[in-house]
């Protein structure tokens, strides 16, 4: 099905053109499904969807060189069975995780410079409740036959959760990612970086990171920390950065270089302090703009006054850092949940942020409403429109490599496998 709702889009300051959002439902099972025997105040609290947990697996959907490259999950028989789908309708299944439904393993997928396609599954837990994640590559450039590279049982444990991929122009992988570990009795969350197989730690308690490159070398993450290793609890915003020909050497926005790993709550790379204000920080996506279109970076975050999602008040805000010196905070719009979902669109060269694509409002705690779009005008986010068709969008996240693309889960907002997987295209 297609469904389009019109609108105008500003392509500059001087600029503007009409232009309509177009939304493609696919069909396919998405990953967004909700385990039964995980209740939060009466909710489902593990939606792959909307959780902030597989918002953070980075990218699920990529173009290169006029091939476009996406990954679910579907729940089958007891079994999570991961696709990638390959020009919208060339559906491949790639890994079977047996007696096992969690949406934490859901995976991504990338394409690098050659064309060779890469899916990760992401590891999870610890102990008992242990799963390796997988990691496999195409046998030919934009193929549909994938050999496994690394992960349990015969190609080595791969304990990688929330994995975020970015394979360079020099055929790096570099991959951001987190480890769960204990500290004494406690279950805590670090953050960690993979550079081309070497595995080392970035901070001690980081957690829910969201991460972006650009052609200017740099690769930037912001994440945020848990007080007193409270997993309920999600605060602050750090930012630090590297470059990709020495991805071993980071650095924090005032230039001065780190020394690794980090305090979890590292005063110097504190960028936003929501602990005094007594709120809580759940981040959704990150821009690193290309210099000389803006040359900014930019953190789309959600900002509560209760880490409970159905209680209190809460607003998608921006975090526009454009030097050390000039940091603004932007306040979009408010949502419904702590979860919703946000990411920005951006065009396939610069990266520059044109648009913002958001949960709407429909008053029903975990689950997505419809979908809202604002734009910057004069450096300021406007509100332009809003995409309902009755439906509950969540999960959306950019299209990699893409000219303002996204994809999204399309749920009835109740505990059941019926959803299906959404295409958005702003154009």
């Amino acid at each position: 099905m297609k469904y389009s709702v019109g609108f105008m889009i500003l392509l500059s300051s001087a600029t503007s053109m009409a232009s309509n959002i177009h939304v493609y439902d696919s069909g396919y099972q998405s990953s967004y499904f909700c385990l039964t025997n995980q209740l939060f105040n009466g909710v489902p609290k593990y939606c792959g969807a909307t959780g902030t947990y597989t918002h953070k697996h980075i990218p699920v959907a990529v173009e290169k060189s006029n091939n476009h490259f996406e990954v679910f999950s579907n729940n089958e028989n007891g079994n999570l069975v991961t696709y990638v789908v390959k020009n919208y309708n060339q559906k491949v299944k790639v890994h079977t995780e047996s007696n096992w439904n969690d949406p934490h393993t859901n995976a991504i997928v990338d394409v690098d410079k050659n064309g060779y396609v890469y899916v990760q599954l992401s590891s999870r837990g610890l102990g008992h409740k242990y799963r390796s994640g997988h990691l496999y590559k195409s046998t030919t450039p934009y193929g549909t036959q994938f050999q496994k590279l690394k992960g349990l049982p015969n190609h080595g444990d791969f304990n990688q959760s929330y994995p975020q991929l970015h394979l360079d122009n020099a055929l790096n992988r570099l991959a951001v990612f987190t480890r769960y570990e204990y500290a004494g009795q406690k279950s805590v969350r670090t953050l960690w970086f993979d550079n081309n197989g070497h595995e080392f730690k970035l901070a001690e308690g980081g957690h829910y990171a969201v991460s972006d490159t650009n052609d200017d070398g740099a690769i930037y993450i912001a994440y945020n920390y848990h007080p007193n290793y409270n997993l309920d609890r999600r605060s602050n915003i750090h930012v630090i950065k590297s470059y990709t020909f020495n991805p071993n050497t980071w650095y924090n926005i005032k230039g001065e270089r780190l020394t690794l790993p980090l305090a979890e709550n590292d005063s110097r790379t504190l960028v936003y302090d929501s602990e005094a204000n007594g709120t809580y920080i759940y981040v959704k996506d990150i821009v690193a703009e290309e210099a000389g279109t803006g040359g900014g970076v930019h953190v789309l975050f959600t900002e509560s006054t209760s880490f409970d999602p159905t209680k209190g008040s809460r607003y998608v805000k921006e975090l526009d850092i454009q030097s050390v010196n000039k940091v603004a905070v932007n306040t979009i719009t408010a949502t419904n949940h702590n979860y919703s979902g946000a990411t920005y669109l951006t065009n396939r060269f610069g990266w520059t942020v044109h648009s913002i694509l958001v949960n709407g409002n429909n008053h029903q705690p975990y689950f997505g409403g419809d979908i809202q779009l604002y734009q910057r005008v004069n450096g300021h986010w406007q509100y332009k429109n809003t995409y309902a068709d009755g439906g509950n969008y969540t999960y959306i996240r950019k299209v990699r490599g893409s000219d303002h693309k996204a994809v999204a889960s399309k749920g009835i907002g109740e505990i059941d496998n019926g959803n299906t997987q959404i295409r958005i295209e702003v154009k």
